[in-house]
């Protein structure tokens, strides 16, 4: 756990898991489903760091341990989000901070991300913490 201003970070886990039930309305895409939640927590490589101010959940961050046959773990960071009106002030960082703690206490080897073109604050968050743009191509395959 970290602090500043009163924020505090938390890997959510089956212990803490209470802390979700105070999220702020829209971080999340949708409602958090209880059953989903559990099932995601249940998998030892999916992992929720959550910043909480005045015990509500005002910012997540959702990762994953990617395992390949030919190569080291790496991280895959999914999504980082902060309610509007407390962003740019360090929460995301934060969160980011104890998410490559977690993928450092369980050898990853690196990690990688993606974020749009337009998505300026958070290309300035990456490039903060040492990452480097990449080209390349998104598909998305509808099924």
């Amino acid at each position: 756990m970290a602090e500043l201003g009163g924020i505090q970070i938390f890997e959510v886990t089956g212990d803490n898991i209470e802390l979700m039930d105070s999220v702020v309305e829209d971080l999340f895409d949708n409602p958090v489903s209880p059953m989903r939640l559990r099932a995601y927590l249940a998998e030892p490589t999916h992992w929720l760091v959550v910043a909480v101010l005045d015990g509500k959940v005002i910012g997540k961050c959702t990762a994953m341990v990617h395992k390949r046959p030919d190569k080291e773990d790496e991280l895959y960071i999914d999504e980082i989000d902060v309610i509007e009106n407390l962003r740019r002030n360090g929460i995301a960082k934060l969160m980011l901070s104890k998410i490559l703690e977690l993928a450092d206490e369980h050898g990853c080897e690196e990690c990688w991300l993606g974020t749009e073109q337009d998505n300026i604050a958070a290309r300035k968050l990456y490039e903060s913490n040492g990452a480097k743009a990449e080209d390349f191509v998104l598909y998305y395959l509808e099924y």
